[in-house]
C-alpha cells in the first residue's frame, strides 16, 4: 500500500527585502514542482510562504514510494528462432529460461522478464537535489558571507527540513539541516523543534509570526479600518503599500501619529508619496477628500509606550517634508527652457538620440493624433515640446515615481494653463482620468507610443516574467486607452510616423515591424483572455501584418456573438469541411470559369465575391445570410463535385477555387483547424 506523507523546509536568515521574498517563494516553488514531476513523486498541495525572516515550502500527500519495484521487459516472440531468444537471456544476464513469462499482446505471445529495479527513496532524492535547487535559485541580487561559496540573497542561519516528521540531511551555505525553527527575533531567541506543518504553523503564531502574507495584510487592513471608524476619516487605499508593509513584518502592530498642517503647503501628491514610498507609512482623507494629517505605521514589535516611537516617525516626515521644500525651491530657479537644455546632455537609448530629442519626436506625434482624432491643441503646442523637462529636476530624483505630476505641478507655477498642466501630470497614467478626446489623451498616447517604439528600436530584450523598462505595461495602458476611447488606430501608422521623425533627426533606425506585432499580439491575447474569450477565438482574429486592438475587439466579439448562432455553427462545420481539404500547398492561381462543369462550382465562386464585396464595404457586422449562403455552397460543392479531377486543369481550378474561399473567409477571420 502507498502510504503519503508530508515535506516541510524553512530556510530562515537575516531579514529579506519584499521583492526578493516573493522572487524566493516563485523560484522555490517551481523547483520543487519541476522536481516531483521529473521523479514522477505524486503529491496533492504544495503551498509557499515567506516573512523577512524566512521562506517556507510545505508538500502534503506526497506518495511515499518502495525504494523497491518490478519492472517487465519485453523479449522476442515466443515464435522467435533459438538464436534471438538466447540473445535475450544474453543480454538481460538470465541464466535460465524458466525464469522468463508468457504474455499475449494483440493476438501475439512473447517473452517476458521479471526485474527488480532499486530506486532512490524519496528522502534520498530530496537531500541530493535540494542543495541543487537552492543553488539554482536566481535572485536579482544575492551575496556571499564569510567563507561560504553558495549565495543567497542574504545570509542562511538555520535551515528546517523534514520528511514524514525526520530530518531530511543536507548542508547548504555552511547550515546543517535541521528540525528546528526560530520565532519573532524581537520576543525571543529560542529554538522550536517541530514534527510537521500543522504545529509549526501554528507555533510560530503563538511567537509572534504569522506565516501567511495574506494574514498578515488582513491584521494591517482590519487595524487601518478601526482607526478610520474612530477618527471619521477614510483611509488612502494602496495595496502595493499594504503588501509591502506585510512583507517587512512578522506580528503587524499599528500605530497612529499626525504631521504638522503647516505643512500642507507642499501638493498633496507630494505628501503622499513621501508618507507611502519613502517611509511605507499610511494616509488617509478627511470626509470632504482633503489629506488629513494623520498618518499611520506599522511595526515588528507590541508597545505599551509608544509615544517615542511615533515621535520619532513624525521627525523623520517632518524632515521630509523639509528636504521636499528644498527641491522645490531649488527646481524653481531654472525655467523650463534651460531644463530642456539639461535634456539634451541626457540620453534615451543608445544610439536614439536624447531625451530632449524625444521631446521634440513627442511635441510631434502630438500633433499627429490632434489631427487623427480631429482637436486643435495650437494653443499649446509650443509648449508641449516641454512635456518631459522634470526629468532634469531634483524632486524627480528623490520620487522617480513622480514623473510627470512634478512637470505638471512646475507648469502650473509657471502660469501655463490648465489643459497643459493637466496633460502633463497624466502622461504617464495607465488609464484616463476621464472618457474625453483631449490634450492629455493625446500627450498620453504620445509619450507612451515613443517609449514603447524606441525599446524596440534599442534592440533591447526582455527575458523572463517581469519588466524592467515597463514595455509590457506601456502596450497594454495603450490597448485599453485605444478601445475605452474607441479609437480605431492602426500602430503600423504611429511606427511609419516615429520612423520618419527619428530619420529627420539624423537617427537611423532599423524598423522591424513584425516584432513589434508579435509583441502587441502577446499583450492584447493576455488581455482578451483576462475578459473571458476564448484561446482559439482570440488567434482567429489576430494578424501578423497590422495590430489595430480597437477593430481586432470588434472583430472577435461579432466572431464570438455569431459562433454562438446556429447559422455560425453550421458554417463553422462546413469551413472544417473545406479546411481537410486543403493542403499546406494550397493552389494559388486564376480561377477560370470556363473551367466549371457543375453549377455548385459557379455558385460557390458566387457566394464568393459576394462575401469578398461585403468584406471591402467594410461593415461593422457580419452578414449572417452571406455566410449561411456561402456554408451550403461549400457542402454542396463538396457533396456534389469530385475535386480529384482526371482532368488536371479542372482539378487544379477546383482546388484553387477552395483556396480562395478559403482565404475570402479568413479576411474576415482565420478559423481555428478542426
Amino acid at each position: 500500500m502507498v502510504k503519503m506523507s508530508e515535506f516541510l523546509m524553512e530556510l530562515y536568515g537575516e531579514e529579506i527585502p519584499p521583492s526578493a521574498q516573493l522572487l524566493g517563494e516563485s523560484e522555490l516553488k517551481g523547483s520543487i514542482e519541476k522536481l516531483l514531476i521529473d521523479k514522477k513523486i505524486n503529491y496533492s498541495k504544495l503551498q509557499t510562504f515567506s516573512t523577512p525572516r524566512r521562506i517556507t515550502i510545505v508538500v502534503s500527500n506526497l506518495e511515499k514510494r518502495n525504494s523497491e519495484k518490478i519492472k517487465e521487459i519485453r523479449g522476442p516472440s515466443t515464435q522467435a528462432n533459438e538464436i534471438a531468444l538466447k540473445g535475450f537471456l544474453r543480454s538481460q544476464g538470465i541464466k535460465n529460461e524458466k525464469d522468463l513469462l508468457k504474455k499475449k499482446i494483440k493476438d501475439k505471445e512473447y517473452y517476458f522478464f521479471k526485474q527488480k529495479v532499486v530506486e532512490k527513496n524519496i528522502v534520498e532524492i530530496l537531500a541530493e537535489e535540494i542543495p541543487i535547487i537552492l543553488s539554482s535559485i536566481r535572485w536579482k541580487k544575492s551575496m556571499r558571507w564569510s567563507s561560504i561559496e553558495e549565495k543567497w540573497s542574504r545570509p542562511i542561519r538555520n535551515i528546517l527540513c523534514i520528511f514524514n516528521r525526520k530530518v531530511i540531511k543536507f548542508s547548504f551555505a555552511g547550515v546543517n539541516s535541521n528540525s528546528y525553527t526560530f520565532p519573532n527575533y524581537h520576543y525571543s531567541s529560542k529554538k522550536i523543534k517541530c514534527e510537521n506543518f500543522k504545529f509549526y504553523r501554528k507555533v510560530l503564531e503563538e511567537h509572534y509570526v504569522i506565516l501567511d502574507s495574506n494574514d498578515r495584510q488582513q491584521k494591517i487592513s482590519q487595524n487601518l479600518e478601526k482607526f478610520c471608524k474612530q477618527k471619521k476619516i477614510k483611509l488612502n487605499k494602496n495595496e502595493e503599500l499594504t503588501r509591502r508593509v506585510s512583507d517587512s513584518i512578522e506580528w503587524p502592530n499599528l500605530f497612529f501619529g499626525s504631521f504638522e498642517k503647516s505643512d500642507y503647503s507642499l501638493p498633496e501628491f507630494l505628501l503622499t508619496t513621501i508618507i507611502s514610498e519613502k517611509q511605507d507609512n499610511f494616509s488617509f482623507k478627511n470626509q470632504d477628500g482633503e489629506l488629513s494629517n494623520y498618518f499611520g505605521f506599522a511595526s515588528n514589535v507590541e508597545l505599551k509606550n509608544f509615544k517615542n516611537l511615533v515621535r520619532g516617525n513624525q521627525a523623520v516626515l517632518k524632515a521630509r517634508f523639509k528636504d521636499a521644500e528644498f527641491f522645490i525651491e531649488e527646481d524653481k530657479k531654472k525655467s523650463f527652457s534651460q531644463r530642456l537644455e539639461m535634456l539634451s546632455s541626457i540620453i534615451f537609448y543608445d544610439n536614439l538620440g536624447t531625451l530632449s530629442e524625444r521631446a521634440e519626436r513627442i511635441q510631434k506625434l502630438c500633433e499627429i493624433f490632434a489631427k487623427l482624432n480631429k482637436i486643435s491643441i495650437n494653443e499649446n503646442l509650443d509648449n508641449l515640446i516641454f512635456s518631459n523637462v522634470d526629468l532634469s529636476t531634483e524632486l524627480v530624483k528623490e520620487y522617480p515615481s513622480l514623473q510627470g505630476y512634478v512637470g505638471g505641478f512646475y507648469a502650473n507655477l509657471f502660469g501655463m494653463n490648465k489643459q497643459l498642466c493637466d496633460a502633463i501630470s497624466n502622461q504617464y497614467k495607465f488609464n484616463l482620468d476621464e472618457k474625453k478626446i483631449n490634450l492629455s489623451l493625446v500627450l498620453m498616447l504620445s509619450q507612451k507610443f515613443d517609449s514603447f517604439f524606441g525599446f524596440f528600436f534599442s534592440k533591447k530584450k526582455i527575458s523572463g516574467s517581469g519588466d524592467p523598462f515597463g514595455v509590457r505595461r506601456t502596450v497594454l495602458s495603450i490597448i485599453n486607452i485605444l478601445i475605452e476611447m474607441k479609437i480605431s488606430l492602426d500602430f503600423s501608422k504611429i511606427f511609419d510616423a516615429i520612423v520618419s521623425l527619428y530619420k529627420s533627426q539624423g537617427i537611423e533606425v532599423e524598423s522591424d515591424f513584425s516584432s513589434i506585432v508579435e509583441f502587441s499580439n502577446k499583450r492584447f491575447t493576455n488581455f482578451l483572455l483576462d475578459k473571458g474569450f476564448n484561446l482559439d477565438l482570440i488567434r482567429s482574429t489576430l494578424e501578423e501584418k497590422e495590430f489595430n486592438p480597437f477593430e481586432l475587439l470588434k472583430k472577435i466579439n461579432l466572431l464570438d456573438v455569431f459562433l454562438k448562432t446556429r447559422i455560425g455553427d453550421d458554417f463553422f462545420k462546413s469551413y472544417k469541411r473545406l479546411n481537410s481539404i486543403l493542403k499546406e500547398d494550397e493552389i494559388s492561381m486564376n480561377i477560370d470559369k470556363t473551367l466549371f462543369e457543375k453549377k455548385d462550382e459557379a455558385k460557390l465562386y458566387s457566394d464568393m465575391i459576394i462575401l469578398n464585396k461585403h468584406f471591402n464595404e467594410k461593415k461593422d457586422n457580419i452578414n449572417n445570410n452571406f455566410f449561411a449562403n456561402i456554408s451550403n455552397s461549400i457542402n454542396n460543392f463538396l457533396d456534389n463535385v469530385i475535386v480529384n479531377s482526371e482532368d488536371l486543369k479542372v482539378r487544379n481550378n477546383r482546388i484553387a477555387l477552395l483556396a480562395e474561399c478559403k482565404r475570402t473567409i479568413n479576411l474576415f477571420f482565420t478559423l481555428p483547424k478542426a
